[in-house]
């Protein structure tokens, strides 16, 4: 009976994770296919995107505010079977988070030149390339914070599959649209880094209508008001969410400063190790919504043991998975990392970067799922805690340590340590408190 039991849990992850293990591998190909086009215009464009990518990580962390309570409300609401409380509730998170993040976006384009300058120091076209491809990026989060909050809620729902489809019918337009608008094939004007942005804008404007079909067919589309009487709560749950996101993506800033300073070349193999990592740690956020999503349903049913233990099994087989992945690219990086390499020597430090991302996988899929369970158990305070002071303790301090004596060698081993203080601490936070820091909010 209970392996029974165990078997259709086993089930239900592979069911719900595995469309999201293609999911996450399709938004890696987002970054991984304008960093490939791009390789076209020299390592300048190349280490250009990189920086680009750091400062919207930072400018993307915002949108956690309203993305987070969408999964925990639409999970925990569809556990209770609570339908319109979760529509009312992610509505009025949607009203106000449009409105927060336009004007972010505003802002933001006004200073990007600035924050290119402060982030990574680089001058001439590389900054140009920079400036260009962030102004777009930037001008669009509108777009991703819709898709995003609605992916979320179809994620946190259990229909992944859906989320697989329209996330696929993106990645595909993207990579269509990507040389096209890079170097004007077929008439069309010759864009360079600014024809990568705009790829990526309207590939991501074209999910909207797909998943808006699909929750529709659901039962949850949000019913968009200012006065549902969620905003404390969803405050409650955003906040700290949003709080980790902002110090981690200021500090992974402070990190990518060290490495572009270390020269376009060390910047440009980063970047394109970055990106080849990021097919590796796809699963990682693929189990981590399955966690939040799963655990989320059982709070919401009244299961805290079941949520438990089914956390548990999503975490050891989504780090499994994460560690034989990342055995397999840190050892064959070197060749992995020629199509996108301009040169020899980007290729090689591309190699050496995959060699330490490879190996810290074990690490951080700890980290990142466990991070979803307590995320899905409504607890969105001690990940943050957990995630914010390893970074800056381990990862940042390190860096600027290591970097003037050891160069690249530097920031890579501290994000290696990271991961792995970072991992440890939260599985076992897991095991011994998780009934004490949960809770239910819908």
């Amino acid at each position: 009976m209970k392996k029974s039991v165990l078997n259709r849990e086993f089930t239900g992850v592979l069911k719900t994770s595995l469309p999201l293990v293609v999911v996450e591998l399709v938004s890696s190909l987002y970054s991984l296919t304008d960093t490939y086009f791009v390789s076209g215009l020299g390592e300048e464009a190349v280490a250009a995107v990189g920086i680009s990518m750091y400062l919207l990580m930072f400018i993307q962390a915002f949108t956690a505010l309203f993305t987070t309570p969408a999964i925990v409300y639409t999970s925990q609401g569809v556990g209770a079977g609570r339908y319109i409380e979760a529509r009312r509730a992610t509505g009025e998170a949607l009203f106000y988070g449009l409105l927060f993040i336009l004007g972010l976006s505003i802002l933001f384009y006004y200073y990007s030149p600035l924050l290119v300058i402060v982030q990574s120091g680089v001058r001439g076209i590389t900054f140009e390339y920079a400036v260009a491809y962030l102004g777009v990026r930037v001008l669009g989060f509108p777009v991703l914070l819709s898709t995003m909050f609605m992916d979320s809620m179809i994620i946190a729902s259990g229909r992944t599959v859906y989320s697989m489809i329209a996330n696929t019918i993106g990645l595909l337009l993207n990579i269509v649209l990507d040389p096209l608008l890079i170097y004007g094939l077929f008439g069309l004007p010759k864009l360079g880094v600014v024809g990568a942005a705009l790829a990526t804008v309207v590939s991501n404007a074209t999910t909207f209508p797909i998943q808006l079909y699909y929750l529709s067919k659901i039962g949850l589309v949000p019913l968009l008001s200012p006065r549902n009487g969620y905003l404390k709560k969803t405050l409650e749950l955003g906040l700290p969410a949003l709080s980790e996101r902002l110090v981690f993506s200021l500090g992974n800033n402070v990190y990518a400063g060290v490495v572009a300073r270390l020269g376009s070349t060390v910047m440009a193999a980063h970047n394109i190790g970055l990106r080849i990592e990021s097919l590796i740690y796809m699963p990682g956020f693929a189990f981590s919504m399955t966690a939040a999503s799963m655990v989320g349903r059982k709070i919401g049913s009244g299961s805290i043991e079941d949520a438990k233990k089914t956390g548990l099994n999503i975490i050891l087989l989504g780090t499994l998975v994460m560690t034989i992945l990342g055995f397999i690219i840190g050892v064959a990086g070197y060749y992995i990392a020629a199509p996108f390499s301009p040169n020899e020597e980007v290729r090689k430090l591309a190699s050496i970067y995959l060699l330490y991302a490879g190996f810290s996988e074990l690490g951080l899929g700890l980290a990142m799922i466990t991070s979803g369970a307590l995320r899905g158990g409504g607890n969105t305070r001690i990940p943050m805690i957990v995630n914010i002071a390893s970074l800056i303790l381990v990862r940042i301090t390190l860096s600027l340590l290591l970097a003037p004596s050891i160069g690249p060698h530097g920031p890579w081993l501290a994000m290696f340590l990271d991961v792995y203080t970072r991992g440890f601490a939260l599985i076992t936070i897991y095991k011994f408190y998780f009934e004490k820091i949960t809770r239910r909010v819908i």
